[in-house]
C-alpha cells in the first residue's frame, strides 16, 4: 500500500501585478537554471515525479540578474532538496567507504599475488696479520651483492584449505681481496607449491563462508540506512513546507479577519450616527480593530520563521522568497492494518536489524563451537629448483612432504579453562538476547503500526467534524451579520461570532494538515516514503565513487 499525501495552501487572490511579477520571475529563472546547470551536480538517483513538476537545482550562489522569488509545490521541494542537501551527499561518501570494505570482504577467495624484488650490497674489511714495529702487513675486504625476485601466489577456498605457489630467484656475488682477488657466484631458481586443509577446527565451508554472509548483511543494512536518510531529508522538508503552509493560512485568515474588523468599525459608526447603537460600542469595534491588527503582525512573524526554516532546509540564500503553490485539500486515505503491518516487517529498518542480528548471533555461536574443536591439518608441499655455483657446477634439488598434524587443547583449570568456557558461555547469551530483541521489536513494530493506523483513522474524523464545525459557523456568521445589522445582536457578540468564524477556519485546516502528517508518519514508519513521491532509490553515486577512486573503482563492489 501506497500512501500519496498532497497538499499546501488554499489560492488566495494576489496583488496581479505581484502575481505577473513572480510567474515572469519563474519563467526566467527555470530558463537560466535549465541552460546553468552542471550534470554533476543533479543526484545520480533518478526520480519520476507523478505531477509532472519541472525539477531543477538553483546555482550556487545565484547567478546576477535573476529573480529571488521561487514558486514551490511540495514535490518540487522534495526534489530540489535531494539534489541539493549536505546530509545526503555525506551519506553518499559513507556508501563509498562501505563498498570499498564490502569489496576486501568479497575478495576473500580470490587469488593473492605478491612480487617482491630485493637487493642488497655490502662491504666487509679486516686485519688479518700485523708486525711487531711496523704498519700492519695484510688487510683483508670482502664485496656482496645480491639481488633476487620472488613472486608467490596464495589462494583460499571455502572448505578452509589454503593453496599456495612461490617461484623464487636469487643472485649473489661475492669478491674476496686478500693478497689476491677471487670472485664467486651463485644462484638459486626454484619453485614451490603447497597446500593445508583443516580437517576439524578451521574447517567447513560454513565456518569459512561466514564472513561473506556477515558482509552481506552489513551491506543491507548500510542501504537501508540509506534509504532512512533520504526518508527522513523528505519527512524534513514536507514539515517544514506544511508549517510553512500553516503560517501562510493563519495570515490569509488574519487579513481577512482584519478587514471585517475595518468594515464593522465602519458600520457600528454608520449605526451609530442612526441613533440605532450606543455610541460606546464605536470603542468595543476599536478594540477589536487593534487585537485583529496585533494578529496580523504577528501573523507575518510566524510566517518569516517558517520560511526561513524552508529555506534552510533546502539549503537556498536566507534572502530567497518562496511562494508556496499547491492548495490545502483533502485526499481521504483509509490504511488497512493487516497490509500496512506486512509492508513494515518487510522493510522497517528497526525489525530487520533485529532479524539480522539474531542470524549474526547464530552464526557466533557457530565460529565458537568451531574453534573448541582439535586442531588436525592434513598438509603437503612440493619444490623444485636448480643451484647455480661458479666455478663449480649447478645443482637439482627437490623436496616433496605430506603430512597430518594433530593437536588437542585440554584446558583443566585455571585461566585455560575460564578462556575456553567464556567464548561459549557468551555466545549463548548473545544469541537468547537476540532473540528476545526481535520479540520486541516485533511486537513494538506491531504496536507502532496499529497506533499510526488509529491516528490517521482518528484525524480523518477530526478533519469531517472540523469540516462541519466550519460549515455551521460560516452559516451562523451570516445570521449573525443580518441580526446585527436589524440591531437585534450585541457588539460583543458579534464580534465573537467572527473570531469563532475564523478560529472554525483555522482549525479545519489544521485538522487537514494533521491528517496529512499522519500519513506521512505512517509512510516513514513503513518505509514506503520513496515510493510515495515517485523517487527511484540508488544505493551509490558512480560520480564520487569515479572522483576518489579514479582508475580503482574495480575495487568496490559491484
Amino acid at each position: 500500500m501506497l500512501f500519496l499525501v498532497i497538499c499546501g495552501v488554499p489560492d488566495q487572490a494576489q496583488g496581479q501585478a505581484q502575481s505577473q511579477a513572480q510567474v515572469a520571475g519563474l519563467d526566467l529563472l527555470r530558463a537560466e537554471l535549465q541552460g546553468q546547470v552542471d550534470p554533476q551536480s543533479r543526484l545520480q538517483d533518478e526520480t519520476d515525479n507523478p505531477s509532472g513538476a519541472t525539477q531543477y537545482v538553483l546555482p550556487s550562489p545565484a547567478l546576477p540578474g535573476l529573480p529571488e522569488v521561487l514558486e514551490l509545490n511540495l514535490t518540487e521541494a522534495i526534489h530540489l532538496a535531494l539534489r541539493r542537501n549536505r546530509e545526503i551527499e555525506s551519506a553518499y561518501l559513507g556508501r563509498v567507504l562501505q563498498k570499498f570494505s564490502l569489496g576486501k570482504d568479497l575478495s576473500k577467495f580470490w587469488p593473492n599475488l605478491e612480487v617482491s624484488p630485493r637487493t642488497d650490497a655490502s662491504v666487509a674489511g679486516s686485519s688479518t696479520k700485523y708486525s711487531a714495529d711496523g704498519p700492519e702487513a695484510e688487510r683483508s675486504r670482502t664485496e656482496a651483492v645480491t639481488a633476487g625476485i620472488t613472486t608467490s601466489v596464495t589462494q583460499k577456498v571455502p572448505t578452509g584449505a589454503e593453496l599456495s605457489f612461490a617461484w623464487d630467484n636469487t643472485i649473489t656475488g661475492i669478491r674476496n681481496h686478500n693478497g689476491e682477488t677471487v670472485s664467486r657466484e651463485s644462484g638459486l631458481t626454484g619453485w614451490s607449491v603447497g597446500f593445508r586443509q583443516p580437517l576439524l577446527k578451521g574447517g567447513g565451508t560454513r565456518y569459512n563462508t561466514a564472513s561473506l554472509v556477515r558482509a552481506a548483511m552489513q551491506e543491507e543494512d548500510n542501504v537501508r540506512a540509506l534509504r532512512d536518510t533520504l526518508i527522513g531529508t523528505i519527512n524534513g522538508v514536507i514539515s517544514d513546507y506544511r508549517a510553512m503552509m500553516r503560517a501562510k493560512q493563519r495570515l490569509e485568515l488574519a487579513e481577512d479577519s482584519l478587514g471585517k474588523a475595518r468594515k464593522h468599525l465602519e458600520d457600528t459608526r454608520v449605526l451609530i450616527a442612526a441613533g440605532r447603537r450606543a455610541s460606546s460600542e464605536s470603542l468595543q469595534a476599536e478594540a477589536d480593530l487593534a487585537q485583529k491588527e496585533l494578529d496580523l503582525e504577528t501573523a507575518r512573524q510566524g510566517l518569516d520563521n517558517a520560511r526561513l526554516n524552508l529555506v534552510r532546509r533546502l539549503e537556498l540564500d536566507s534572502s530567497t522568497a518562496i511562494v508556496l503553490t499547491e492548495p490545502i485539500e483533502l485526499q481521504p486515505v483509509m490504511p488497512v492494518f493487516e497490509d500496512c503491518l506486512e509492508l513494515a516487517l518487510e522493510r522497517n529498518q528497526s525489525y530487520l536489524a533485529a532479524q539480522n542480528a539474531l542470524e549474526l548471533a547464530r552464526m557466533s555461536l557457530d565460529d565458537v563451537l568451531n574453534q573448541r574443536r582439535w586442531d588436525l591439518d592434513l598438509e603437503g608441499a612440493y619444490s623444485d629448483g636448480w643451484r647455480h655455483r661458479h666455478p663449480d657446477p649447478s645443482s637439482r634439488e627437490d623436496e616433496w612432504r605430506v603430512g597430518v598434524s594433530l593437536k588437542i587443547p585440554l584446558p583443566i583449570f585455571g585461566d585455560p579453562k575460564y578462556d575456553r568456557e567464556q567464548p561459549l558461555l557468551a555466545a549463548r547469551i548473545a544469541l537468547r538476547r537476540a532473540e528476545m530483541t526481535l520479540i520486541t521489536a516485533r511486537e513494538n513494530l506491531e504496536n507502532s503500526v496499529r497506533q499510526r493506523v488509529l491516528v490517521v483513522e482518528s484525524s480523518l474524523k477530526q478533519v469531517e467534524l472540523a469540516k462541519r464545525t466550519y460549515e455551521l459557523s460560516e452559516q451562523t456568521y451570516h445570521f449573525s451579520e443580518l441580526k446585527y445589522q436589524l440591531g437585534q445582536m450585541s457588539n460583543t457578540n458579534f464580534i465573537t461570532e467572527q473570531d469563532r468564524l475564523r478560529n472554525a477556519r483555522n482549525s479545519l485546516n489544521e485538522a487537514i494538515i494533521s491528517y496529512q502528517n499522519s500519513l506521512t508518519e505512517l509512510d516513514a514508519l513503513l518505509a514506503t516514503t520513496l515510493d510515495t513521491w515517485g523517487i527511484a532509490f540508488v544505493a551509490e553515486r558512480a560520480d564520487l565513487e569515479e572522483e576518489y577512486l579514479g582508475r580503482n573503482v574495480w575495487l568496490l563492489d559491484r
